[in-house]
């Protein structure tokens, strides 16, 4: 018997790496016209505006025992909202998308490091088979089934920014455990979207008193409905519902679809070709993805 709940997380978590690839490719096509901060900051000052008239009477509900966890939730609001975007956006600065990706694929593996460290998980056999078969795929996708292409690549700046990233969206997955029972998921998203735009605040303002600001103009504006509705909102519920449901370490193994919904993107707004190398790496992550979530994760 199929167990409803079971597969629209799944779905959900598959979502959110579609939505985030676009993420991606918004932050790739405006580098030359909003900073990364700018960027960050006005994505969810909007997915606020967009949460609030929803989420306003849970906070009012849980305001207390939202107050007795400060802490998570600033830290939530930091590692997840205010300092990986930005960084990331920061990244797509100098880096190319093959780089970018690269280095995103290897997050799950911090994931479920942390996992290992921290909370003592122990992973199958079967599952690490699974993880190792997802991240080749994921290889084979982003070298265009040249692995070659992967010797010559040369990290710079960007790519560092980007591995911080990556250790700030493992840290942020591994905090979500400890998520007080029976607190909803869109109050906690909320609260913690105020706490890190309050973070940024202060440096925006700075940035804005340096430099010139910023004209929000229509293809901006459309960029920032796009990132602020679908890759934040909808993303970040599908994507804390399922590491509260699943665990973030088989959560985390979904990061490997980014590749494959990023060759379909490109053919669907690039007009590029589907190549077989494509068929195969986005193959090996499907069946990767399978077999991690086949088996229950040991304490």
């Amino acid at each position: 018997m199929f167990d409803k709940h079971r597969i629209a997380t799944h779905i959900g978590l598959g979502l959110a790496a579609l939505f985030w690839a676009g993420n991606f490719v918004v932050g790739r096509a405006l580098r030359d016209a909003i900073t990364p901060l700018e960027l960050n900051f006005w994505r969810w000052a909007l997915a606020l505006a967009i949460m609030l008239p929803f989420t306003w009477a849970l906070l009012r509900s849980q305001c207390r025992r939202l107050l007795r966890h400060w802490r998570l939730i600033l830290a939530l609001g930091v590692s997840g909202i205010a300092a990986f975007h930005t960084m990331v956006y920061q990244a797509l600065l100098t880096t190319d998308a093959l780089n970018a990706l690269l280095l995103f694929t290897m997050t799950p593996l911090f994931i479920v490091l942390g996992d290992a460290v921290f909370f003592r998980v122990h992973i199958t056999p079967l599952q690490n088979v699974g993880m190792a078969l997802s991240l080749t795929g994921a290889l084979i996708l982003i070298a265009r089934g040249d692995m070659h292409t992967l010797r010559a690549m040369n990290f710079g700046a960007g790519d560092l920014w980007m591995l911080g990233a990556i250790l700030l969206w493992a840290s942020y997955s591994l905090l979500l455990k400890h998520r007080p029972a029976g607190l909803p998921q869109p109050a906690l998203l909320s609260v913690s979207t105020v706490s890190a735009l309050l973070l940024m605040l202060p440096f925006m303002l700075w940035n804005r008193h340096a430099g010139s600001p910023v004209e929000l103009d229509p293809q901006i504006l459309w960029a920032l409905s796009y990132v602020a509705l679908f890759a934040s909102v909808f993303a970040f519920l599908l994507w804390n519902n399922g590491v509260a449901r699943i665990g973030a370490g088989k959560a985390g193994t979904y990061l490997y679809l980014m590749p494959v919904f990023g060759a379909v993107l490109s053919v669907i707004f690039l007009g590029e070709a589907v190549h077989r190398y494509q068929l195969f790496g986005g193959a090996c992550v499907l069946a990767g993805i399978a077999l991690v979530n086949k088996t229950r994760v040991r304490k």
